[in-house]
C-alpha cells in the first residue's frame, strides 16, 4: 500500500512538471491558487524594487506571495475559480514604464482581456496597490506629464507638457478612477529626479489610524503624479503632496479599491541608495539627460537623505498591505 501511495505521488508530481513545461499559462490556476499576493513584473520596464520590497512586507505579515508576468495576468483562470471566485486578494503594481506592459505597444504583454481581469477582480473586492504615476495613471481617464515624452527629452525638449489617456482607456477603452494623475511634481524635474518629500498624512484614514503613523513622513518620489478625481468621482486621501494635492488615495471600484501610492515608502535604506544612484544614471541618460546633469543629479542625492529613516517609510507600506488584505479578505468572506 505504502509502495503504490508512493508510486502515485510521484506520478502526480511528474504529470504537474510536464503539465507547467507544456501550458505556463493553463497550470498558473494552480500554482497560485494559495497565494495572498500576487506581484506583476516585467523585465526591464518595471521597478524591481517596488516588486522585492513588497515581496519582503508580505513576508513579514505572513502572507504567501509570487511574482508573475503578463501570462498570469491574462488568464482568467489565474484570477478566478470556475465559480467566479477570488483565487487572491491582493494584486500589486510596481512603478516602470507601464505603456510597454502592453500587446497593441509591443507585440507581447497584457491584452485587454488581461485588463479585464484586472478591473474584474477588483470590482470583485479585490484589492490593488498602485505605485508610482506608472501603475496609477493606468486606471485614471487621462494623464498629464509635465516633463517631456522620450523623444522630446532627448532633444532637450525639457518645458514640454504632454497629456495623453491612462493606459486602460487608451488601449482598451476602459478605466476604474474618473480623474487625473499630474506629475511629476515641480521638484522632481525633470524625470527621473529622485526626492526624499514630506508627505502629510491624513490622520483620520484608517491606514494611518490603525498604524500609528507620524504626522508626516518623508518618502521616496520620483514620478510621482498628483491624484485629482474628477467631480463625483470618490477619493479617500491618505497623505498630501507639500503643494497640499493628494499623493496617496484610495479610489473604490466595485466591492474592492485601488490603492494609487505615487511615492515609494516601500523603498528604504540601502535599497533606496542602490535604486537612486540607477536611476540618476542609466534611466537618466535613457531620457535624454546629459553628462552634466547626471553628474549634477548625483551630487544632489548625496545631499538629500532621508530625515526620519526607513522606519515610517516601513510602517506604512506595511500598512497599506495589510489594509488592502484585510479589506479584500473581508469582502471574500461576506
Amino acid at each position: 500500500m505504502t509502495h503504490r501511495l508512493l508510486k502515485y505521488r510521484t506520478v502526480t508530481l511528474v504529470l504537474c512538471l510536464v503539465c507547467f513545461s507544456v501550458s505556463p499559462c493553463q497550470a498558473a490556476a494552480s500554482v497560485f491558487a494559495e497565494t495572498a499576493v500576487i506581484l506583476f513584473y516585467i523585465k526591464e520596464y518595471a521597478a524591481r524594487e517596488d516588486v522585492d520590497s513588497y515581496s519582503e512586507l508580505a513576508t513579514d505579515l505572513k502572507l504567501s506571495s509570487r511574482i508573475v508576468d503578463y501570462h498570469f495576468i491574462n488568464d482568467r483562470n489565474a484570477f478566478f475559480d470556475r465559480e467566479g471566485r477570488r483565487k487572491f486578494n491582493v494584486l500589486i503594481l510596481p512603478g516602470g514604464e507601464p505603456y510597454r506592459w502592453f500587446e497593441k505597444m509591443t507585440g507581447t504583454g497584457i491584452t485587454c482581456d488581461g485588463v479585464k481581469n484586472i478591473l474584474d477582480f477588483v470590482s470583485s473586492g479585490g484589492s490593488v496597490i498602485a505605485v508610482c504615476i506608472c501603475s496609477p495613471s493606468m486606471f485614471s481617464t487621462r494623464q498629464v506629464w509635465i516633463n517631456p515624452n522620450l523623444p522630446q527629452a532627448k532633444r532637450g525638449q525639457w518645458k514640454r507638457t504632454n497629456a495623453w489617456p491612462g493606459a486602460f482607456q487608451h488601449f482598451c477603452g476602459v478605466h476604474a478612477f474618473k480623474g487625473t494623475l499630474r506629475g511629476p511634481q515641480e521638484s522632481n524635474r525633470p524625470y527621473p529626479k529622485t526626492r526624499f518629500l514630506p508627505i502629510r498624512m491624513n490622520p483620520d484614514h484608517e491606514i494611518v489610524k490603525e498604524a500609528k503613523l507620524p504626522p508626516v513622513i518623508h518618502q521616496l518620489v520620483v514620478g510621482g503624479g498628483s491624484i485629482f478625481p474628477d467631480e463625483g468621482q470618490p477619493l479617500e486621501v491618505v497623505g498630501w503632496f507639500p503643494n497640499n494635492t493628494p499623493a496617496i488615495g484610495v479610489v473604490p471600484y466595485g466591492k474592492g479599491r485601488i490603492i494609487m501610492s505615487n511615492p515609494h515608502p516601500n523603498i528604504t535604506g540601502q535599497r533606496a541608495e542602490y535604486w537612486r544612484e540607477k536611476v540618476t544614471t542609466v534611466h537618466a541618460s535613457r531620457w535624454g539627460w546629459t553628462t552634466r546633469m547626471i553628474e549634477e543629479g548625483k551630487a544632489e542625492i548625496q545631499k538629500d537623505k532621508d530625515p526620519d529613516g526607513p522606519e515610517p517609510d516601513l510602517a506604512l507600506s506595511r500598512a497599506m498591505l495589510s489594509y488592502a488584505y484585510k479589506k479584500a479578505a473581508q469582502s471574500r468572506d461576506q
